[in-house]
């Protein structure tokens, strides 16, 4: 090639010798060139930019699905820790609710246990308030019957003066209770 400089001649006229026109070479490169700038600003930078866009909208969705997946599974994870609890806190009010009625139970069963005491000691005191009456009255009417019987019996024996003597002396011995 730098003989072909050195004879003066048009460096590119070698390839005619080739069957290449290099005029019409030039003209294609630079037609190429154009439409390769033309092609890159107008259809490359524009789809390349929509990819671009895409990819991040990508990312961005892939991001938000990961940050989304991990506030689930940290609302999954509280969700579990606040069943945990709540299932605790049942377990302790029923535990609450059993004492209470454990106690309100034994309670009752003291009140009942009480109150049948005191109903036994009023049946156990009215039954000897009737005992008295019953052995009261029985006296009244067997001093009754007895004066009776000692008045039939001694009714045509004793002078009135000696009744009239019976008769004091036998309110005096029941006024003494005797």
């Amino acid at each position: 090639m730098s003989a072909l400089i050195a004879a003066g001649s048009n460096p590119l006229e070698f390839l005619t010798q080739f069957g290449i026109e290099w005029r019409l070479l030039v003209s294609q490169g630079v037609s190429f060139a154009i439409v390769a700038c033309a092609l890159y600003y107008l259809a490359f930078k524009p789809v390349m930019a929509a990819a671009d866009k895409r990819r991040e909208k990508i990312e961005k969705g892939l991001k938000d699905a990961e940050e989304a997946a991990a506030k689930l599974a940290a609302a999954k994870a509280e969700a579990d820790k606040q069943a945990a609890e709540a299932a605790l806190e049942a377990t302790r009010i029923l535990e609450s609710a059993r004492a209470d009625a454990k106690a309100v139970v034994e309670k009752a069963a003291a009140a009942a246990a009480e109150q049948a005491a005191e109903i036994r000691r009023q049946s156990d005191e009215q039954l000897a308030q009737d005992r008295e009456r019953m052995k009261r009255e029985l006296r009244d009417e067997l001093c009754v019957l007895v004066a009776k019987a000692a008045e039939e019996a001694v009714n045509g024996i004793l002078t009135p003066e000696q009744r009239k003597k019976l008769d004091e002396r036998a309110a005096e011995e029941l006024a003494e209770g005797k």
